[in-house]
């Protein structure tokens, strides 16, 4: 049985069922009196002057402390970073954003030693970073923090921070043993500088409490004071404010630009649109691993490829069928047995089809769902009706793939109800959910690289077998006239498929179930702009076949366009929901993204 245990792993219905119950909560160590220990670290200005880098860096306020030259990092035969080239200039925080898989993580990771470029150069403070160790690059002046937390658990908050101090001492492996005088000095500074720290990023008081009985922003903080002991000339921030609520975003801010301040040049990777532009002096943008913007906030955000590249661009047939005000054509597919169509076929049509009077396939009331200490969604509501095709639009971060996840059963509601054809399956199995018709094909399409394309699509029957052969053969010749590059691939192994390839397999696999309702994750993330029109046009026309979809999407344009309705989810909660083409317009999806008005 799973279950979270160190590091709150995740734990879905099943481990609930099974007898599962969240550990008990741990005494708390108690409060420290920093002025008692130290009194001088009463006074802001001296653990200001404490928490400042004490190192010399050759590069000078305002020119380039870091910069790439054409940095460029491949796996196998995928280029996820292509030729980026940007700079980091000293006493600045630089946002580096981008949509999903547009190589941010990747890039963070090269700078830092984690992945070997294939091509292209670091340099920093003045000298290249070839073939320099991870732990090098830290002792040169690189420090920073992960999207997951990473502390040391079983160690205080103070002794955590005590370790970030080790890559500055100079103590030999005998001088540690024996104790000598070195060695009892930087041990003393390493305790003072500690405190300052834990100090100047407002945790003292719990420096007695062990790592993972803090709570989840305090952990967060933790790890900012344990990279910040390292005394970096650059620190690198990766999405500090996951999972935060706007207060905290808030004092993260103030705390961002607080290490600015005291002599730190910030590079910050972030997912909230509004922490960005209003912390960073300049943002650079990366799209499909390319870099396509580089300049202050107030001209990213009003920049046209970085807002096609949040919000996507419709294709020409897409934006026709947009202006079309021509007779619908009514569409009589051929589906398998036993299946069925709206009566009188399903119509493609220019203005906006009704479903406020169609019964509810799907209703979400009040979902709240928690990973560990962290609530991810907070009350959230929605319905989705037979037949419908619905988008869940939402920045990274904002909780599409946990809401996704909490419907297919693989996470467990803290709060709320879940109601598919008017039965509550709030705690239903998962596999108990695929019985009854509610699929899922996953972010990250989930193909399994070792099996055929057949072999693949065979393994979406299993879950709702089929009562004859005949009714196999017709679902599976009409997944093949949907994605006809499957069955000319229906021999070659899936792990070999591109990627365009590869969620097509998904969707097809998902089908293959006969599903009821088919909830589909990023189809269109990493994927080329004219895979992504292909993608969303198959999509639409198995709407048009009697599929009920929810879609959750981060392009907007395509997803709006043929969406019916959609909803807008933002830290979390629904913003907002309409008619999908209102939407189109509508200054609340720039702001959801891009953190405007």
């Amino acid at each position: 049985m799973t279950g979270p245990g160190a590091g709150d792993a995740l734990f879905d219905n099943e481990d609930m069922a099974a007898g599962y119950a969240a550990p008990p909560e741990v005494e708390s160590a108690g409060e420290v009196d920093v002025t008692a220990v130290i009194p001088v670290l009463a006074d802001a200005d001296v653990v200001a002057d404490v928490v400042a880098p004490h190192r010399d860096i050759e590069t000078a306020v305002g020119a380039p402390l870091l910069r790439t030259d054409e940095l460029t990092v491949q796996f196998g035969g995928l280029t996820a970073l292509d030729k980026v080239s940007f700079e980091i200039r000293r006493g600045e925080i630089l946002g580096l954003i981008g949509p999903n898989g547009a190589g941010k993580t990747t890039c963070f990771n090269a700078i830092t030693g984690v992945y070997k470029p294939a091509s292209g150069l670091v340099y920093f403070d003045g000298k290249p970073l070839t073939k320099t160790k991870r732990n090098e690059i830290t002792r040169l002046g690189i420090a920073r923090t992960f999207q997951n937390v990473r502390l040391f658990g079983e160690m205080t908050a103070l002794e955590n921070v005590v370790v970030g101090t080790d890559a500055r001492h100079k103590t030999s492996v005998p001088g540690a043993i024996f104790r000598t005088p070195r060695h009892r000095s930087e041990e003393k500074d390493a305790i003072e500088r500690g405190m300052a720290l834990l100090e100047f990023v407002g945790i003292a008081p719990r420096a007695v409490e062990k790592a993972r009985n803090l709570s989840y922003g305090d952990q967060r903080r933790l790890e900012i004071a344990r990279a910040l002991a390292t005394e970096p000339k650059l620190l690198c921030l990766d999405e500090p404010a996951a999972g935060f609520n706007p207060s905290e975003k808030s004092a993260l801010m103030d705390l961002i630009r607080k290490i600015r301040d005291d002599g730190f040049t910030v590079l910050l990777i972030e997912h909230d649109m509004r922490l960005v532009m209003g912390v960073t002096d300049r943002i650079v943008v990366l799209e499909f691993g390319r870099k396509i913007a580089d300049g202050l906030p107030a001209e990213i955000r009003d920049n046209p490829d970085v807002i096609a590249a949040y919000l996507g661009v419709p294709d020409a047939e897409a934006a026709a069928a947009e202006k079309a005000t021509a007779v619908t054509e009514v569409i009589e597919p051929e589906l398998p047995v036993g299946e069925s169509t709206p009566a009188g076929g399903e119509h493609r049509k220019a203005e906006p089809r009704d479903f406020s009077a169609a019964a509810p396939l799907l209703e979400v009331d009040d979902m709240v769902v928690n990973y560990g200490r962290i609530q991810a969604l907070h009350g959230v509501s929605l319905r989705v009706a037979e037949g419908e095709l619905v988008t869940l639009l939402g920045a990274n971060g904002a909780g599409k793939t946990t809401t996704m996840r909490a419907l297919s059963g693989l996470l467990p509601l803290t709060r709320g109800k879940i109601r598919f054809e008017g039965r509550d399956i709030t705690q239903m199995k998962a596999h108990e959910r695929v019985t009854h018709g509610l699929i899922q094909a996953p972010e990250g399409r989930g193909v399994f690289p070792g099996m055929t394309v057949q072999e693949n699509l065979d393994m979406g029957c299993y879950g709702r077998a089929f009562k004859q052969k005949v009714e196999y053969g017709q679902t599976l010749e009409w997944v093949f006239e949907l994605f006809p590059r499957l069955s000319e691939r229906r021999k070659q192994v899936g792990g070999t498929l591109s990627g365009g390839e590869q969620q097509m397999l998904a969707i097809g696999r998902s089908l293959m179930a006969r599903p009821r309702l088919l909830l589909l994750d990023e189809p269109s993330m990493g994927l080329a702009p004219m895979v992504i029109q292909q993608i969303f046009r198959i999509i639409s026309e198995i709407n048009q076949q009697g599929t009920t979809v929810l879609l959750v999407e981060q392009n907007a344009q395509q997803a709006l366009t043929r969406s019916d309705r959609a909803y807008i989810l933002e830290t979390g909660e629904v913003t907002k929901s309409g008619i999908g083409g209102d939407l189109l317009t509508d200054p609340a999806v720039k702001s959801a993204y891009l953190g405007v008005g």
